[in-house]
């Protein structure tokens, strides 16, 4: 049975890198002689402070340079002030605003800093790349380990980006923790409404809670047979955990008692690649390889609604005004739904299949990115 489980984790781990369309526990260590490979070319821009007073360790080695590379394709200017939100009633009227470019490789995560200031990307070129949204300037990259989906995430708090080996400082480019997970497997990670748990997946592993003011682990969530998590997700008031896996299964956990409290089932064999509540914590959306978007009510645990399209999809979000699902699709498009109706609203096209794609925290900006190794910024302009 254990030679038959690690092949399959092989195999799983295999298709999830080469896909088209019982260990001690870890510790969380102070990050006070090892830092990441980066390159840094300082943002133009001034960032709001962030709202915490927690201290951020310091890091006093130097940081290791990589080769330099490639910046934006035009350093395109956007002006916050000329755009308008991203809602069912404006998605008509969405367009390319800019082609970020850097990456050497497919990018297969994008999250937005929690005042929209930054953009980060993971890449399977094993970087991650930190962005000058309205500026068009890469500012910074880190080196990782780890290139699956979901393998990157900011803090919703403050300028920390973390992945499932390291948490960065993105103002002082330091490192402050190291997650000590001793595995190559594909990793998620996911921050807690308040910043201060991350959930970790490892393939293969329980999902682990991580306090990040005591650097110790919170809970490790433990759950019985083969273990295939591909995505985790945080709801709005932090009280509950989804998590995609292998098998159509999204879990929900309860984050105090760490139990199951749900199970929405697909009832077939997908992959679960993505999942994402709505703004208010009513639905979860989820996205995977049966080609659908699913909505789902959360107080009744029932599919509420299936959104049929083209090949597999990778990446789902809602409109922080909670009207749109976004989809990251391998038909080379991100589509825009309705959630209300169902609708399809618009296919905002790539020049290749997609794996990922972000709202920024005003809705005023979108972000996708996939195959082609780009990141494409999409709005409204007034």
């Amino acid at each position: 049975m254990l030679i038959r489980y690690v092949i399959s984790l092989c195999i799983v781990t295999v298709l999830i890198m080469s896909a088209g369309c019982a260990a001690a526990e870890p510790t969380l260590i102070e990050a006070s002689t090892i830092t990441p490979s980066l390159t840094t070319t300082p943002p133009t821009v001034t960032t709001t402070a962030s709202p915490t007073n927690a201290a951020t360790p310091a890091l006093t080695a130097t940081p290791i340079p990589l080769p330099p590379t490639q910046t934006a394709v035009l350093p395109i200017k956007i002006n916050p002030q000329n755009l308008a939100p991203i809602t069912a009633d404006t998605a008509a009227q969405v367009e390319r605003l800019n082609i970020l470019s850097g990456h050497s490789d497919r990018v297969t995560t994008i999250v937005f800093s929690w005042d929209g200031v930054y953009l980060a990307s993971a890449s399977w070129d094993r970087t991650a790349k930190l962005w000058d949204v309205w500026n068009g300037q890469e500012a910074s990259t880190f080196h990782i380990s780890r290139v699956d989906l979901n393998a990157i995430a900011f803090s919703p708090v403050e300028n920390l980006l973390a992945s499932s080996d390291a948490i960065w400082d993105v103002e002082s480019l330091q490192v402050v923790h190291t997650l000590g997970q001793g595995s190559q497997e594909p990793g998620h990670v996911a921050f807690s409404p308040d910043g201060s748990i991350l959930a970790v997946a490892i393939a293969g592993r329980p999902v682990t809670l991580w306090d990040l003011a005591s650097g110790q682990v919170l809970r490790t969530l433990e759950e019985s047979g083969a273990i295939y998590t591909f995505a985790v997700e945080f709801s709005p008031d932090g009280t509950l955990l989804a998590a995609g896996e292998h098998g159509g299964i999204v879990r929900l956990w309860n984050v105090a008692s760490g139990q199951i409290v749900g199970t929405l089932d697909y009832g077939n064999d997908s992959d679960v690649h993505d999942v994402a509540f709505s703004p208010d914590g009513s639905f979860l959306a989820s996205a995977g390889t049966d080609n659908t978007v699913r909505l789902w009510d959360l107080a009744s645990r029932q599919l509420m609604q299936t959104l049929r399209h083209g090949n597999g999809m990778y990446g789902v979000t809602f409109s922080p005004d909670g009207s749109l699902v976004a989809s990251a699709v391998c038909d080379r498009t991100v589509k825009l739904w309705e959630v209300a109706s169902g609708r399809l609203l618009r296919s905002l096209p790539h020049a290749d299949e997609l794996f990922t794609v972000a709202f920024s925290p005003v809705g005023t900006l979108l972000a996708s990115a996939g195959y082609d190794n780009l990141i494409y910024l999409w709005g409204v302009t007034r």
